[in-house]
Formats: structure tokens, sequence, C-alpha cells
């Protein structure tokens, strides 16, 4: 009985991290005592006398790493889901959690899972072209199991200079691979093997939990440890899987001599010559880099309105539509060209400039869609047709010009802005509804909203239906105010396409929606905030309870 309570008390320290690690205790446990007979069971409580007791984790403790999984949990499901924006913004707060749970030593072998799981999902992201912040040492360290004390090395033998398989080495300490004869060269010899064998899965994707984007990536490994380690090429899993044929699954098989020379570049200490260790290896060596760097780049040129192609109206959505697969924000987009902005588009890629103002005929945009130069594009799907071939052929001819707002702006915002610009009051705001039921289960996922809609609003919150009659009406009070001060028809609304009032029940709501939908920290005085570009029209706000503040001052 009294081991039977110590191991339940063991486990009870377990209990409290989260609903992931209750159930597994629970289950190992439960299983592990059906198995156990009574002297088995008591050599188990002795075993756990002998070894260090673990501190509970405090209530504070307990509470970070449950937000840390939960923003982890999100952030995973978000990005399977195809929302890289969204599942960055979960990045930060998960970070933030761990690198202060990070500072209690005795909750390292906890925290290592989080850390791991962290560190693969923001390499997922980075490998799409999403903005994630970089990884603080504090989850560097816990993903490399820091705390953990090494083994003892045998008398006389010098410590080795070889950084950990996982951890990135800063740039200053780097050991250089062009050091002694017969050196392999990671840029050089490695990294293209690598890209031209395992890059579908493993460079500009991540199968298997698994990233090769950057040395850094490589070295990490995947979920279940390093691939690589240092001085043991044949011990190394990358040279096992490679042995085994199961691998490279679809980039051709690795010739004898191609893995002799990465065993070699392993035993030899697995070591870096680049600039950069978090640099993209499909770019180490990238073709025409010289030419890229000294090509003059392209100005923007406003357009006129004298042009009969408009690249908001005409370009712009078959861009956003047909391209961004390949030449979107991804770290390798093909052939090194973004097209996601009107900047990027005019910046062009490896193969320099795409666009050559005035002359088609030598502008390789115009030669890619029209198969006249290599892959026809877009690649993998139906050629356009003839009619759009014909546009991207005239708005080159007429100077390449931009009509949009901001030629920073994506290419699917530059489309929606012109449709939102010549659109009818009714399907403009349509538009904006449908939009806006978008954002709202992206920042409240778990809620169906209510809706009311009024001359001037679409007021949509989880909060009851006569507080939402509450807040319509305050709206449409201060909006009647405002038009009377500029003097704005009466007969029509304030706003064009009306404008969305987000309620949300309670502070954290409006927090997530800050994350989410604008990938921003709402500041913690924070009760509400609008947002105008012309695509999106809406207030978010926190109603009062009872005389807290002002709803009339807020909404106005």
């Amino acid at each position: 009985m009294a081991a039977a309570k110590l191991c339940a008390g063991i486990a009870g320290q377990w209990v409290c991290y989260s609903n992931t690690y209750r159930e597994r205790s629970q289950y190992m446990l439960a299983g592990r005592m059906r198995r156990l007979g009574v002297v088995a069971l008591a050599m188990l409580a002795g075993w756990f006398c002998v070894r260090p007791a673990t501190a509970a984790p405090t209530p504070e403790q307990s509470e970070k790493f449950r937000a840390a999984e939960s923003a982890l949990t999100k952030g995973e499901t978000l990005y399977k889901n195809g929302k890289l924006i969204e599942a960055a913004a979960m990045v930060q707060p998960a970070q933030k959690a761990l690198a202060e749970l990070a500072e209690a030593k005795e909750l390292v072998k906890q925290l290592q899972p989080l850390a791991r799981r962290l560190m693969n999902l923001h390499d997922n992201l980075a490998i799409e072209g999403a903005k994630v912040p970089a990884i603080s040492a504090a989850v560097t360290s816990l993903a490399d199991l820091a705390g953990e004390k090494p083994m003892a090395k045998p008398a006389g033998e010098k410590p080795s200079t070889t950084p950990s398989p996982n951890r990135a080495v800063s740039k200053n300490s780097t050991p250089s691979a062009k050091s002694g004869a017969g050196a392999i060269s990671f840029t050089k010899q490695v990294a293209p093997l690598l890209v031209a064998k395992c890059g579908k899965c493993h460079v500009t994707a991540a199968k298997g939990q698994f990233s090769m984007a950057t040395f850094t990536s490589l070295m990490r490994g995947n979920k279940d440890g390093p691939v690589v380690l240092p001085n043991k090429g044949n011990g190394s899993r990358i040279v096992e899987v490679i042995e085994s044929g199961d691998m490279p699954r679809g980039g051709g098989q690795v010739a004898k001599d191609e893995l002799a020379m990465l065993v070699r570049w392993i035993d030899q200490g697995a070591k870096f010559d680049g600039a950069n260790l978090t640099d993209s290896i499909a770019g180490l060596g990238a073709p025409n880099a010289a030419t890229m760097a000294t090509e003059p780049a392209l100005s923007v040129v406003a357009a006129t309105g004298k042009e009969s192609v408009l690249f908001s109206r005409d370009i712009a959505p078959v861009l956003a539509e047909q391209c961004m697969v390949c030449h979107g924000t991804q770290n390798n987009p093909g052939g090194q060209l973004r097209l996601e902005t009107f900047t990027a588009l005019l910046r062009g890629g490896a193969s320099g400039v795409c666009v050559q103002p005035g002359n088609p005929a030598a502008s390789l945009i115009v030669r890619k869609i029209k198969g006249l130069s290599g892959d026809r594009m877009p690649k993998g799907k139906p050629p356009l047709s003839a009619a759009v071939v014909a546009k991207f052929e005239k708005w080159v001819a007429e100077g390449a010009k931009f009509d949009g707002y901001d030629p920073g702006q994506t290419m699917d915002v530059v489309a929606a802005t012109y449709i939102a610009g010549v659109s009818t009051p009714e399907q403009l705001a349509a538009a904006r509804a449908q939009r806006a039921r978008r954002i709202w289960h992206l920042a409240i996922p778990d809620e169906n909203p209510l809706e009311k809609e009024t001359k001037n609003f679409l007021v949509m919150g989880n909060v009851g239906p006569e507080k939402l009659d509450e807040i319509a009406t305050a709206a449409e009070k201060a909006a009647a105010t405002i038009a009377r001060i500029y003097h704005a028809p009466e007969d029509k609304p304030l706003v064009k396409g009306k404008i969305t009032l987000f309620v949300c029940n309670q502070r954290f709501d409006y927090s997530e929606f800050g994350k989410m939908v604008e990938e921003r920290e709402i500041p913690a005085s924070g009760r509400g905030h609008f947002r105008y570009d012309v695509v999106n029209a809406y207030g978010a706000i926190v109603p009062p309870n009872e005389t807290e503040y002002s709803l009339a001052a807020l909404v106005g």
C-alpha cells in the first residue's frame, strides 16, 4: 500500500501539466500496476526512494505549461489547415511561456517535448515563408536537453570541439571544413546532393517533421533526435536510411560515391563552411547569383489611367490564383522568383528580371506562360487562356505599370481592393460580411456569433441578443451624430459597404482577435479599435460591465 501511494504521489506531479500528459501518465501507470506483483512494486518504490525528488510545479508554472501547450496545439492545427499567418502568431506566446518555465531546471525534462514541437512548427512555417520570430536561446537549450550532465570523458581525453548536432553554432565559432587535406565542403558538395535527392520532401517541405531547409534544421534532426552524428558517419540515421534503400523516396537513388562522400563529411565532423547557418541550403551556390546582384532593379511606375490593361484588375488576380503555390512566400520559391507582391515581381529571380517594360517578347514572364522558355507556367496546371496571355502581353507593352495603392501589398489584397472600389454598396457589403465571418472564426473558432444588420453596421458577437441590440443601437446613434457633423447624405450608409462591428464578450477573446487576425499584441488596457483599408472596414470592442466605461464613447 505504501509503495502504491508513493507511485500515485509521483504520478500526481505529472497530472497537472496537461491533458496529454495526464492521459499518458494514467494509462502507463495503470498498465504497469496491473502487471507488477507485490515484490516488483516494492522494488519500484525503492527505486523511486533513492532517486532525487522532483519538485511539484507551482500553480503558476502549471498555468504557463498549459498556455504553451494550448498555443502550440492551436498553431499546429492552423498549420495543417494551411493557415500560415495564423499559425505563426502562435509561436510567440508558446515561446514566451516556455522561456519563462525554462528557468526552473527541475522541469527541463518535461518541457523538452514541447520545445521540440515548437521548433518543428517554427521550421515548417519558415519553410512555407511565414514570418516567425527567431527561436530564443532558452527554447533552443530546452530542445537540446539543456541541464543534462554530459557523460564523463575517459581520463586524459580532450574535450570535443564539435558542436552539438542539435544546436545552432554562432557564425564566429563555426569550424571550417576547408582546413585539412581532402576536406568535404558542405556548401559545394553536400548541400547540392541533399537538394537534388531530398529537396522535394525535406528542403522545400518538412515531411516526417524533418527539415533540411537550413544547416541548423538539418543538424537538429527530427522528432526522434539528430540524424547526423558528427564524427560517426556510419552511425548516423541519415546514412542508415540511405543504405537501406528507404530514402530518398522521390529524388532518385544516391550513388555509392555520393554516399561515401556524405559519410566522409560526417566523419570529418559534419562541418559548415558557409556564411550563415540559417541560410537556405537550396540557395547555396544558386545559379546566376552574381547576375542577380549586378542587374539593375526595376522601379515601380504608376499607371496614368489611360492603360487598357490594369494590373490590379487583370494581372494580380491571375498571379494570386495561379502562381502562389510555387512563387509565394516560401523560403525556396521556384527559380528563386517571388510573385507575392508587385515589388517582388519587379525584383525577378535566379534568371534575372522577368519583366522588360515595353518589350513583351523579351519578358520571361510572358515567354513562360506561352511555353517558349522551358516549362510552361503555371507548372502542373492547365495553360492560361489566350485572352489572359494577351492581357499579360498588353500590360508589359504598355509599360508594366502599377495602378494599386501599395506595391508591397500581396496580390490577393491588390485584386480585392480593386473589386471593392468598383463594387456597388450592396455588393461590397455582402463581400465584407463574408470576410467578417471568416475573420470571426479565425479569432474565435469555437463559437458561432449572433448577427444583427442595421443601416450602417453588421454587428457580430458572442454576447446575448439583448446586448447585441443595445450595441447596434449605440452604433447607429454614433453614426447619425457623425453624419450630421460632416453633412453626409441621410439616405446613404455612412461608409460604403457598411462597417462590421465585432463584439467580444471577454477580454481574452479580444486579445485573440489581435493575435490571430492582426498578428499583434493588443495592449492590456485596450477595449476597442478599428481598421479600414478599403477591403476591410471593421471595429472590435469589449462591451463594458455596468459603469466600467462608456459604451457610447467606445463605439463612437
